[in-house]
């Protein structure tokens, strides 16, 4: 596969391009800068590069600016500008095949039981004990044969637990109101940042990601941050689960994350190491992940050491912190004895930037100062029309345009609230008789204590903890 060209030498020296090898791309990267510095339009040019050497991508775009990439460039009067400098001319220009992700293109959807209670926790922002609730909440629904798919689903497990929450104790012990109070208002606010989109079926099916040389594009710009960062987690776990190994490291896909610093926000120290080992490990199933954000100390240190292709555009330091993160920015870098790293991370022009990427043994090469190729693809985002003419031909818009509502938990509650409800008045006539029958939930309750003696010692565990402990 060929070398993915980032830029030339800032001396204009066409003969030694900077470039990035292709068997390195799953030893991970990170792309940052301040704001306006041009670091989306490396990840342009990186998205489309690695496309055009047969790699699927997929990009995470939150400020939705991101979809021209299916169109050809040349839009732009200062990409013009600055093609001779790289010896291109208007042939260069070309669109790229693109999937759009997205609310108002293919939903991207997962189910409530694929997430899992412990990253649907980090979502939802819940403490230990809330945590341990959530988690309990999943047991039940197992246990019970109710199927968590949609939002409506947990939304009505959430009910019915704390309808029956008296009668549930029998199997389970007590169940705190408060817990099940502060999750279920957590889950109410959450649902109106439009989060409930993101479950239901048809899920996601990563081998349609993988399947040819496409970039899928998923527009993130009216999520929820913390949304957000929850669905990176999931993706990162279902490609770990669900690729195998890579013979001799093969890549087979590349992630862009966009605002990769709403992945580890508020997440806890414990999760944190463990979304570093998985970093570590879907190496091996020949996953590379790019990083972009605007500063490098925005990503913890435990995987920031593992990112070895690094490209730096400029970074502002008016106060003590900012000149800090310049230091420590330069100290990732392998030192060009050529120049000051720290002291040009603060000169760097736009369409500039400090790349050191990995040779072809792994190795970090001298930090080079860069000017970055322009894209082949439009600037501007396409209209309307063009998405809708995109979605249209799109080869997956037949599995993923319509959603699927089969019976699951909200039915299966309401079907059972309803046999209840009739079996009351045969209850108060037996009861006078002295001849109670069990109702309905009497009997589901000892079917769940029988069920949960049998099964003391066995976790469900899904999703990101699932992947890591190997439980599932």
């Amino acid at each position: 596969m060929p070398a993915i060209t980032l830029g030339i030498p800032a001396d204009g020296d066409r003969s030694t391009p900077c470039q990035l090898m292709p068997d390195m791309v799953n030893r991970h990267g990170i792309i940052c800068g301040a704001t306006g510095t041009g670091k989306t339009v490396t990840l342009r040019l990186l998205a489309e590069q690695l496309c055009q050497r047969g790699l699927p991508v997929f990009v995470t775009d939150f400020k939705g600016d991101l979809s021209g990439l299916a169109a050809p460039g040349g839009d732009s009067a200062k990409v013009r500008e600055r093609l001779p400098k790289f010896g291109l001319d208007d042939s260069y220009f070309r669109a790229n095949p693109l999937e759009l992700w997205g609310p108002t293109a293919l939903p991207l959807r997962t189910t409530v039981s694929e997430l899992g209670p412990e990253i649907l926790a980090q979502m939802l922002g819940l403490n230990d004990n809330q945590s341990g609730l959530l988690q309990l909440l999943f047991k039940m629904a197992d246990e019970q044969g109710l199927l968590l798919l949609d939002w409506k689903d947990l939304q009505a497990l959430i009910d019915f637990v704390a309808d029956q929450r008296q009668a549930l104790a029998q199997a389970y012990g007590t169940i705190s109101p408060a817990s099940l109070g502060a999750i279920k208002r957590k889950f109410l606010a959450i649902e109106r940042t439009g989060a409930a989109a993101l479950f239901g079926e048809p899920a996601l099916q990563i081998e349609d990601l993988l399947n040819g040389a496409r970039i899928h594009l998923f527009d993130a710009s009216k999520l929820n941050p913390r949304v957000y960062g929850t669905l990176l987690l999931w993706l990162l776990a279902e490609l770990y689960e669900n690729l195998p190994e890579s013979g001799g490291g093969a890549i087979r896909i590349a992630l862009c994350f966009d605002e990769a610093h709403l992945l580890f926000d508020g997440l806890p120290k414990d999760q944190r190491q463990q979304v570093a080992q998985i970093v570590k490990l879907i190496r091996s199933r020949g996953v590379g992940i790019f990083f972009i954000t605007q500063n490098p100390l925005d990503i913890p240190e435990e995987i920031l050491a593992q990112l070895g292709n690094r490209i730096q555009h400029t970074l502002r330091a008016y106060t003590p912190t900012e000149q800090r993160a310049v230091r420590a920015a330069a100290r990732s870098f392998r030192a060009n004895p050529g120049f000051d790293t720290a002291e040009v991370i603060g000169q760097l022009a736009v369409g500039e930037a400090l790349v050191s990427c990995l040779d072809e043994n792994g190795v970090p090469q001298p930090v080079e100062r860069v000017l970055i190729q322009p894209p082949a693809s439009r600037l501007a985002p396409l209209t309307v029309g063009e998405a809708q003419q995109l979605l249209r031909e799109s080869p997956l818009a037949a599995r993923y345009g319509q959603s699927l509502d089969r019976e699951s938990a909200y039915e299966q509650l309401q079907k059972r609230r309803k046999d209840t409800a009739a079996e009351a008045p045969e209850r108060k006539e037996i009861h006078r008789k002295g001849k109670e029958k069990p109702s309905e939930l009497d009997r589901a309750l000892g079917k769940m204590a029988d069920s949960f003696g049998r099964q003391i010692g066995r976790e469900l565990v899904r999703g990101l903890l699932g992947a890591l402990t190997g439980r599932r």
